[in-house]
């Protein structure tokens, strides 16, 4: 089935190419759809296999998911992902999201905070290489007073690589005290990569924070030039400096078991 997405909430420059993807979905889904009581706890955990992994999660008073999704390299399928998830009072949601290459990734974050005190943590970490894409649309929504959200990205391109990241951050009438952040760090390892980068927020109540910070750019030339003065020579030192990102974002799995397999498909220690 064809089909548009990872539409913003709000349309930008046509001539951005960023209003949306369209895509033909996998004929096989994977979906959940949960309700977590009060004050309960919940980790799931998803290995991307080619099927669309759709998830509708409703967040009571003081519950707490995490989702923590990973797609492994040198898989062939192209794989999808949409989570649809409200927060009702002091609720906390926690997304987790690790690419380790794969010809075509697509993901769709929309998160609503709906109740007083409810938070959204975003933290996305990719590595791509050769002709490999990721799209991505990460929303959160703030309806409740005194509501946090915070997205992070971290990344490396190399080779002809692309990526799409469109994230947004909407403030609504209501929402007074609320705090949102985006903040992204894109390695670029060769001028022929592909980098999209589209922060939004919208704003419609007065009492409130929201804030954009990126680094987009080659290697730092002062850091290459310390290493080399420690006998690092330049080719390790920018492995280094990838792996870096991406493992700032593994850090983050509460599985000890499932954080070594990553690290050792990529051939670390």
């Amino acid at each position: 089935m064809e089909k548009i997405i990872n539409k913003p909430i709000v349309e930008t420059f046509g001539w951005l190419k960023v209003g949306g993807t369209k895509v033909t979905l996998p004929d096989r889904t994977i979906s959940k759809t949960i309700v977590l009581p009060k004050g309960a706890a919940q980790t799931l955990y998803f290995e991307d296999d080619g099927a669309l992994i759709s998830l509708v999660a409703e967040l009571s008073e003081e519950a707490s998911l995490t989702v923590v999704l990973v797609r492994h390299a040198n898989t062939a399928e192209k794989c999808f992902s949409d989570l649809q998830v409200n927060c009702k009072e002091n609720a906390r949601f926690h997304v987790i999201r690790v690419i380790l290459g794969g010809q075509r990734s697509y993901d769709n974050f929309s998160v609503t905070l709906e109740g007083r005190g409810s938070s959204f943590q975003a933290d996305i970490g990719y590595q791509l290489t050769g002709t490999e894409q990721y799209d991505v649309n990460c929303e959160a929504i703030h309806l409740g007073k005194r509501t946090e959200s915070n997205i992070r990205s971290l990344g490396v391109l190399s080779q002809n690589a692309e990526k799409l990241l469109r994230g947004t951050i909407d403030f609504r009438t209501g929402c007074s005290g609320s705090v949102g952040g985006e903040t992204e760090d894109v390695l670029l390892l060769d001028d022929t990569v592909v980098n999209k980068t589209v922060p939004t927020i919208l704003c419609t109540e007065e009492d409130v924070s929201g804030n954009h910070g990126a680094t987009i750019g080659r290697p730092d030339e002062q850091v290459l030039k310390y290493m080399a003065s420690r006998g690092i020579e330049e080719d390790v030192a920018i492995k280094l400096m990838a792996r870096a990102k991406l493992d700032a974002v593994i850090e983050k799995i509460p599985d000890e078991d499932l954080k070594q397999k990553i690290r050792e498909e990529n051939g670390w220690k």
